[in-house]
Formats: C-alpha cells, structure tokens, sequence
C-alpha cells in the first residue's frame, strides 16, 4: 500500500487506529489489550495531563486513575479511537483535580506553613537540624571545661585518643573517661 492511499484512507475516516490497509478496504486487528494501551499510550498522556497539572506527581496519579478508569468499562475492544478516548479521560479527570484544587479555602494555618516553606524541597529537615545542632551547642557548653575539651578534640577535630591526651597532657585513660562523662551528659540533656 502506498502512503497516499494510506493517507487517504485515513482521512475519509475509513481507516482507523488499530486498522491495516489490505487493498481497498481496511482489515480491523486485534482489539488492543490494557498492556498494549498503556505501553503505546503512557508517555504522550503523562506528558499531556503534566502540561495541564504542572506536577508530575499528580499527573502520575491521573495517569494511573485513566487507566483504572478504562480497565472498569465494559467492551474494551469496541472502543473505535482509543487514543482519543484516553485522552478524553485523561483530560476529564485533569480537569476535575484543577477544579477541586480551587475550590478547597487554604486556612490560617496553610498559610503559616507556606511561610516556613522555600525553593530548597528539605526546608524542614534545615530547620530541625539548625535546631538540634543549636541544642547541642547549648548542652557542650553545659559541660564541665576538661569533658568539653576532650569532646572537641576528638569529635570535632577527629583526634585520636592518643593526640588528644597529648595535646591535654593527661593520660589516654583520663581522656577516654572525659569523653564517656562528656557523652553521657550531652545525651541526657538533648532527650526530650
């Protein structure tokens, strides 16, 4: 068959997805299965509900729910134009979650959290860390002087036990017990 007479034959309507062309009239396949839909059908409707979501979480979502959608209907092979019919569900239910996105009222407290919130997506993980680091801050500081020192020594300037003792001029024994006291009360006064 030539791409003419292809061409032809699909825009007189008497050729439609699913058909080949033998001769002068159309040979109907198989109908298509939910596998075949879904592998032949998914990027282009993904990429049709995220250009209408601007998210590509929920546009995963309704992506899913088309597919639920069509594997719930009867006579799934009578279906003439299945692209087309994909992309009407799809569509319908983009268009459903716009809707219901506009009409849910943010609340006092929605609009408290939109403040915390930044470009950066672990904004609230920052804030719970700078609160801890800060919690320990405060807790080191509480330490009686030679725990704080062995602490630094070997937490923060990574010193073994040995350089530390040396820097300390005591023994390696006494700069393991400060470090055991040094630990302990940092513990007991970051537990809530």
């Amino acid at each position: 068959m030539t791409t003419k007479m292809f061409d032809q034959a699909l825009d007189q309507g008497r050729l439609k997805e699913g058909d080949e062309w033998s001769g002068d009239m159309p040979v109907q396949l198989q109908p298509m299965t939910m596998d075949a839909l879904y592998l032949r059908y998914r990027a282009g409707l993904l990429a049709h509900l995220q250009s209408m979501v601007r998210d590509a979480d929920i546009a995963e979502e309704l992506l899913h729910d088309t597919f639920l959608r069509l594997s719930r209907m009867p006579g799934l092979g009578s279906i003439n134009q299945p692209k087309a019919f994909l992309f009407r569900i799809a569509g319908n239910l983009a268009i459903d979650h716009l809707r219901q996105c506009r009409r849910v009222p943010e609340s006092a407290s929605e609009s408290e959290l939109e403040e915390l919130e930044s470009s950066e997506p672990d904004q609230l993980e920052l804030l719970v860390q700078e609160r801890r680091r800060r919690q320990l801050r405060q807790a080191i500081d509480q330490l009686p002087p030679r725990a704080r020192e062995t602490l630094l020594l070997v937490r923060y300037r990574e010193l073994t036990l040995r350089e530390a003792a040396q820097e300390l001029g005591i023994s390696q024994t006494m700069v393991e017990r400060h470090l055991k006291n040094a630990l302990l009360k940092c513990r007991e006064l970051l537990q809530p």
